[in-house]
């Protein structure tokens, strides 16, 4: 996703996911994880919060976006193409 499409996913992710005040949040530019995308990511603190993780995972669905979470952070990313599961 370009950086137009991170800060839309930012704005949204504030609209819609009433537990991600107080949460770290950064956007990776591209090629700064290379492991899951070479395009922007969001990262959020979630800290075993499922409400939020879960919140994130249907803004990322409907937007065909992957989401991994990891250490307490889940990343909402756009897969490399022959990562994307039918």
């Amino acid at each position: 996703m370009n950086r137009k499409q991170a800060v839309s996913v930012i704005k949204e992710l504030f609209e819609r996911c009433q537990f991600i005040e107080g949460k770290s949040l950064k956007l990776l530019p591209p090629k700064g994880n290379d492991a899951l995308s070479n395009t922007y990511q969001v990262y959020v603190q979630v800290n075993s919060d499922n409400l939020l993780a879960s919140c994130m995972e249907d803004i990322a669905k409907e937007r065909n976006l992957a989401v991994m979470c990891k250490d307490g952070y889940c990343i909402i990313y756009k897969p490399y193409p022959d990562m994307i599961k039918p």
